[in-house]
């Protein structure tokens, strides 16, 4: 969630929401063929909780983290990803990374990430070489271990990195500064991986978020700005070179798909959403209306898999939400009821 709007909605009084069956966890020791989905929760009401859509049925089951670990997930999930047979997801408010076994959904270990007794407040999560990179709201990027699951080392950074993304054996980071809003950073680093030192900087504009590396080592990165007409949130590129190019497209979420990249966006003003489709090979928009938005409420992010576009519905933030299906037309083909605000969608083949 845009942390700048995580203060006004966790204000919100919680709407009752509609009765709905909460099925049971699956009697499989493992989980195929289906759509795991992340759903973020509300802020400091410790509900963020795990889906599996599965995609040989169309059925959906919630809150599985809780039903397989005896245990909720915790506080704000704000990213998800799989390295090496093992899943990843950051829980940004609870300051912990939960990493599981990917198939049976059980836990491995839960990595607290404290440092001098504070909370760390991670934010997202790439990997390297057996290594992941966390960044975290107090500055850093903590280093973990893949395999022994031990914080190694942390790397200062901007003021509350956010966005991570790997080019060779560069880490770039986007720095928001989210918690001094308006007073926030501008900036991306290039960290080199072996000195963990800071090679880089570039100023891409105000409040920094997702980033995305290509395979020809540009760097795109969403910078939100305010939220407001005069400084909207647009897709920065930065070149091979190191030149920051505005490119002139709305952005909320970034997600590469091979050699195009699905570039969501929603505008909180207008309640307007939209997502374009961008050829990294050729650097040129495709597509700058794949999908009938009106068919989502609150774009959330998106996401493309296998000629089928998913689309995050976040509803009106305080109900459980949806994953929406495309075909190949961009008209709606299913859709999905998930938990509490659902951000991020990792495939199961």
């Amino acid at each position: 969630m845009k942390y700048s709007l995580i203060i006004t909605i966790s204000c919100l009084a919680i709407l009752s929401c509609k009765k709905e069956k909460i099925e049971e966890n699956q009697n499989s020791s493992e989980y195929n063929n289906g759509i795991l989905v992340l759903n973020e929760g509300l802020f400091q009401q410790n509900n963020a909780s795990l889906s599996w859509i599965d995609l040989s049925s169309n059925e959906v089951t919630n809150q599985i983290f809780l039903s397989t670990n005896n245990r909720p997930l915790g506080d704000t999930g704000n990213d998800m990803d799989v390295y090496g047979g093992k899943l990843y997801i950051v829980v940004n408010a609870s300051s912990t990374v939960e990493v599981l076994d990917k198939r049976s959904l059980k836990s491995i270990k839960q990595v607290q990430l404290q440092y001098d007794g504070q909370g760390q407040q991670p934010r997202s999560i790439a990997f390297h070489l057996g290594k992941a990179y966390i960044t975290s709201y107090d500055g850093y990027v903590n280093i973990l271990d893949t395999t022994s699951l031990i914080i190694t080392n942390r790397i200062q950074v901007g003021q509350n990195p956010e966005g991570l993304g790997v080019y060779g054996n560069d880490l770039f980071v986007s720095n928001s500064g989210g918690l001094s809003f308006p007073d926030v950073d501008s900036t991306v680093f290039k960290i080199d991986l072996f000195t963990h030192q800071v090679t880089d900087t570039f100023v891409v504009g105000n409040n920094p978020g997702d980033l995305v590396c290509d395979d020809q080592g540009d760097v795109y990165v969403v910078k939100r700005g305010d939220y407001s007409e005069n400084d909207p949130s647009e897709l920065i590129r930065i070149d091979q070179n190191g030149d920051v190019e505005q490119t002139g497209i709305h952005a909320s979420t970034l997600t590469k798909n091979d050699h195009q990249l699905y570039i969501s966006y929603y505008n909180y003003n207008s309640g307007q959403g939209n997502v374009s489709v961008f050829d990294l090979e050729n650097e040129i928009l495709l597509n700058n209306g794949l999908i009938n938005s009106s068919e989502v409420e609150t774009l959330y992010g998106f996401t493309f898999h296998m000629n089928k576009g998913y689309a995050c519905d976040a509803m009106n933030f305080t109900n459980s939400g949806y994953i929406k299906s495309f075909d190949e037309f961009g008209d709606i083909d299913q859709s999905y009821h998930v938990g509490l605000n659902p951000t991020k969608i990792i495939y199961y083949d």
